[in-house]
């Protein structure tokens, strides 16, 4: 009889697990406490609108590489599915001039160079940079899976990106320091947080640039549910709207779950994909602390977790003609305890089935603060309030750039990190795992358990930054990890 695997949580990094649980031959069920698959992966409709929650480029887009194929292998892309490689990564307006982050290297050197003559050394390398960060990827296999051989190659493939990355060892904000025109530096510091480390950024170019970062159609939560009708069909069973309470551990090895309704369904192995919070301090009751996770959660400063309110609109009318992703230029507003005077605008009119006929649907984007969204939680009167308020706010700065949009931007959504913690169960909101910052030290956890056998977790908490590629990959990992266990082949 084949062993079977429980798979805690229906999000990527879940279903991707199960996809290579059911190739492989095992009985996988995913339990999934939301209504529908996909986790973080996902979007929602408001008002006859689709907002996009989650992709706004994803790595492995390009077929041919090797995420390209691990996507193409859990079905979350095919030659059935468009890319979407939009011009430019982002336009900034500031002070006047317009900086174009073209998706082509050459074209974005001699612009920014166009722009500021006296920054061009510093231009030229950070477009060499980028250049050799074109083929920075995931492992292909886990690191502790790996014989000698494979560190070594693995080590030679790295060594290019090393380099990049030893010289772009400082935060964002102090890395832009090093030109000397404004709309350039804001330009960059429009591309990521600015704790995040400077190599980051020619990381993140690097892959838009090499086209291996486009955009899928049907956006995020389309690719979900592709990829869990490709698991049903496998034979795999997905259990939705069914919350799990407790890891059930006998003896030092995981045995199986109980749901929230006090029901028990055993296992031969439990693979929880959660956020590693969840895991650790819920469901296996804090029984089993990770040291490396808790010296990140206590020192905030050097290991942030990203989280963002996202405000989303309605708009009358089609602005297809204007810019995807915008960086502008606003009065001030109000946000959280400060004030800003910076909005980033994106829309969505390249996916026509997101707004109807003649409309758009777009979002700005903002870095958010946790705690200060969780007080404001505390009196949900007040939270709703703020909510509104800031989307009122947000509707004059984007009529103030577009005065012919006046009146036809209709607030559909406001999500905080708050909005993220209840739907996702996602630590803080967190929509990646813990930042790149300039002290941060690196982390790769093997998903195992001191103290449990058969259990081995997945998800993009194991691995910094985190996001989508982390996700299906520890998924595949983990995986191959039972298949280790069950003195299987696992070197695919």
């Amino acid at each position: 009889m084949s062993k079977k695997i429980i798979i805690i949580g229906g999000g990527i990094s879940g279903i991707s697990a199960g996809i290579y649980a059911q190739k492989l031959g095992f009985e996988s069920e995913i339990y999934e406490k939301h209504s529908i698959p996909g986790g973080e992966c996902t979007g929602w409709d408001r008002k006859g609108f689709h907002i996009d929650g989650c992709i706004h480029w994803m790595t492995g887009s390009k077929d041919g590489t090797y995420m390209g194929g691990i996507w193409r292998e859990i079905g979350a892309l095919s030659s059935d599915v468009e890319i979407y490689q939009p011009e430019f990564f982002n336009i900034t307006e500031f002070d006047g001039v317009t900086v174009k982050i073209y998706c082509d290297l050459m074209k974005l050197r001699n612009h920014l160079t166009e722009i500021s003559p006296e920054d061009k050394a510093e231009i030229d390398i950070l477009c060499d940079s980028i250049g050799k960060m074109k083929d920075a990827g995931i492992p292909n296999l886990p690191p502790d899976m790996m014989n000698p051989l494979d560190l070594l190659h693995l080590i030679r493939s790295m060594s290019g990106s090393m380099k990049v990355m030893n010289k772009f060892m400082m935060s964002l904000s102090d890395y832009v320091q090093r030109f000397h025109h404004p709309a350039i530096k804001q330009a960059l510091l429009s591309i990521l947080p600015v704790d995040n480390c400077a190599y980051v950024l020619p990381f993140v170019l690097g892959t838009i640039c090499s086209g291996n970062g486009g955009r899928p159609a049907g956006g995020s939560r389309a690719m979900a549910f592709r990829m869990a009708e490709k698991y049903k069909a496998m034979g795999g069973i997905i259990h939705l709207k069914k919350e799990i309470n407790e890891i059930k551990v006998v003896d030092g090895t995981a045995t199986g779950i109980i749901l929230a309704d006090g029901t028990t369904v055993c296992a031969d192995y439990i693979l929880p994909t959660v956020d590693i919070h969840v895991t650790l301090d819920r469901l296996l009751g804090g029984k089993y602390p990770n040291a490396q996770i808790n010296m990140r959660d206590a020192d905030q400063a050097t290991y942030p977790a990203p989280t963002c309110v996202y405000a989303a609109f309605g708009i009358d009318a089609d602005i297809s003609d204007g810019p995807n992703e915008l960086s502008f230029q606003s009065s001030p507003y109000i946000f959280e305890d400060s004030e800003r005077n910076i909005v980033s605008f994106k829309h969505y009119c390249y996916e026509p089935s997101f707004a109807p006929a003649g409309k758009s649907v777009g979002i700005v984007y903002l870095t958010a603060n946790y705690e200060w969204w969780q007080k404001k939680h505390a009196n949900i009167n007040e939270y709703n309030i703020e909510k509104v308020r800031l989307a009122s706010s947000l509707i004059v700065a984007l009529e103030e750039r577009f005065p012919h949009l006046k009146g036809k931007i209709t607030s559909l959504d406001v999500a905080t990190p708050m909005t993220y913690e209840r739907y996702c169960g996602a630590w803080h909101g967190a929509w990646m795992s813990y930042s790149q910052t300039p002290r941060a030290k690196r982390m790769m956890l093997n998903g195992k358990i001191k103290g449990i056998k058969n259990l081995f977790m997945a998800g993009q908490w194991l691995m910094m930054p985190g996001g989508l590629p982390v996700a299906i990959i520890t998924g595949k990992w983990a995986i191959q990890r039972i298949c280790k266990n069950e003195k299987m082949s696992w070197r695919w």
